[in-house]
C-alpha cells in the first residue's frame, strides 16, 4: 500500500473558469472558503491556487480525505477533486500506483482520463491513458474496463514537474460563497429555508441568517436547532453570523388586535420589515425565504404579494417551484434533514387561526396594519434587542 502522506487533494471548478478577468476574484474566494472550512475541522492543510486549479497539501490520509468527503462533494464552487498520488514524469513507480488503483476496483469497472497540461511531456494524454490503463488492467483481479459507463474514473493531470494520479470525485459546481454579495435569509427550524439559503449559497451569496422566536412560548427547542442548521451552512462560508430577533409580544399583539384571518399575513409582513432593516444594516441586497408555492396558506400567490409588499428589497424565493419531497431530498444531500425533523413548535404556528385567508386583499391588509397603532413601537423594541451569534 502506498503511504498518503504528503499527498494532494486537487479541486477543480467550472462556472469560475467563465469569468474571464474576474477569474482570479472568484478563485480567491473559493481559497478563502475552503481556508475557513479546514479551519473549523481543526485540519491543518494549504491551501493555494496553481495550473488553473487549487490545491489542498499538507499530512493527508485516506481516512481523513473519507471524513471531508461529503463535505466536499456539496462545497459551493468545487465541481470535481480528488486526493491525488504524485508519479514523476519518467513514470518511475507507473506499476506501483497501477496495483494501488486496480485494489481499488473490486467489481467495479474503470476508465483512464488524462489531461496533458505540459506541453513538453513526450506522450500524447491518449498515449498516456492507454499506457497506465493497461496497468491497472494488468494488476487488477477482475478487470473491467468501459469508456461510458465506468464506476471509477482514475485521472490523471500531467503538470511541470509531475504527473498527478487519483479517482475523480463530482462535486457540487456552482459560485464560492461570498463571491456575488450577501443576503439575509429568514432562517426557520423547519426544512425548507435550510436548503434555500444553502441553494442560494451555491449561487455565491454570502448568507446571513434571520431567526425569528418565540422562546417563551414554544420553548428553546427550535432556537437550539436553528443554531445547529447555521453551523452546518457556516462550513461553506467564513463569517457567517446568526441574528435572532424575539416576535412573541408581537404576535400576541397582532393576536389580540388584528382580524384573526389575517394573522399569518400580517405577521410574515413583519418578517418582511425587520428583515429588510437587518439586510440593510449589514449592506445585504436581498431577502431569502423558504417559500414554495401554494405549500401553506401563507405561500399563495396573493399572500406572498402582501408580505412582499412590506419589504424594501428584493425576496429570493429559490424552492418556488418545488414540491415538499423535493426540498426533503435536497435537506437530505446537504445533511440539514436531520435536525429540521426535530419536534419543535414552530414560531408561526402560534396563534394559527382556523381559517387563514388564502388571497389576502392589500387594501385589507393595509387597513389591518393601519389599525395597530403600536406594532411600530414593538416591531422598533424587538429589534434593538435582537441577538447574534458568530460561526
Amino acid at each position: 500500500m502506498i503511504k498518503m502522506n504528503k499527498a494532494k487533494i486537487v479541486l477543480h471548478y467550472d462556472e469560475i473558469a467563465l469569468k474571464g478577468n474576474n477569474r482570479s476574484y472568484f478563485e480567491k474566494a473559493l481559497v478563502s472558503n475552503l481556508r475557513h472550512f479546514f479551519k473549523s475541522k481543526n485540519i491543518r492543510l494549504e491551501v493555494e491556487r496553481s495550473w488553473g486549479r487549487i490545491f489542498a497539501k499538507g499530512d493527508i490520509s485516506e481516512e481523513l480525505f473519507e471524513s471531508i468527503k461529503f463535505n466536499l462533494k456539496r462545497f459551493p464552487g468545487i465541481s470535481s477533486f480528488g486526493l491525488a498520488h504524485s508519479m514523476p514524469l519518467d513514470m518511475s513507480n507507473a506499476e506501483d500506483l497501477a496495483k494501488y488503483f486496480a485494489a481499488l476496483l473490486g467489481e467495479k469497472s474503470f476508465r483512464v482520463s488524462a489531461k496533458r497540461v505540459n506541453k513538453s511531456f513526450p506522450k500524447s494524454s491518449q498515449d498516456f491513458e492507454r499506457e497506465f490503463g493497461a496497468l491497472v488492467y494488468k494488476a487488477a483481479k477482475e478487470p473491467k474496463v468501459s469508456m461510458k459507463n465506468f464506476d471509477l474514473e482514475f485521472f490523471a493531470e500531467i503538470l511541470d514537474k509531475e504527473i498527478l494520479l487519483y479517482v475523480k470525485e463530482k462535486g457540487l459546481g456552482g459560485l464560492p460563497s461570498g463571491s456575488s454579495g450577501k443576503a439575509v435569509s429568514l432562517l426557520s427550524a423547519g426544512f425548507d429555508s435550510p436548503v434555500a439559503s444553502f441553494l442560494l449559497q451555491k449561487r455565491g451569496v454570502r448568507v446571513f441568517p434571520l431567526h425569528f422566536h418565540a422562546s417563551e412560548k414554544t420553548g428553546k427547542e427550535p432556537l437550539e436547532a436553528v443554531k445547529d442548521l447555521s453551523k452546518i451552512l457556516s462550513e461553506y462560508q467564513s463569517g457567517m453570523k446568526l441574528a435572532v430577533i424575539d416576535v412573541f409580544e408581537i404576535q400576541k399583539y397582532i393576536a389580540k388586535n388584528a382580524p384573526e384571518k389575517l394573522r399569518i399575513v400580517l405577521i410574515r409582513r413583519v418578517f418582511m420589515r425587520l428583515s429588510s432593516r437587518y439586510a440593510e444594516q449589514l449592506g445585504a441586497l436581498a431577502l431569502i425565504t423558504g417559500e414554495s408555492v401554494g405549500q401553506v396558506a401563507s405561500q399563495t400567490l396573493e399572500n406572498i404579494i402582501a408580505s412582499n409588499e412590506a419589504a424594501s428589497l428584493p425576496v429570493l424565493r429559490p424552492l418556488s417551484g418545488l414540491n415538499k419531497n423535493e426540498i426533503i431530498d435536497i435537506a437530505r444531500f446537504i445533511g440539514t434533514e436531520e435536525i429540521s425533523s426535530r419536534p419543535c413548535e414552530d414560531t408561526c404556528s402560534l396563534f394559527l387561526p382556523k381559517f387563514p385567508e388564502t388571497k389576502a386583499k392589500m387594501k385589507e391588509v393595509l387597513k389591518a396594519e393601519e389599525n395597530l397603532s403600536e406594532l411600530t413601537e414593538l416591531e422598533e423594541k424587538a429589534y434593538t434587542a435582537m441577538e447574534t451569534f458568530n460561526f
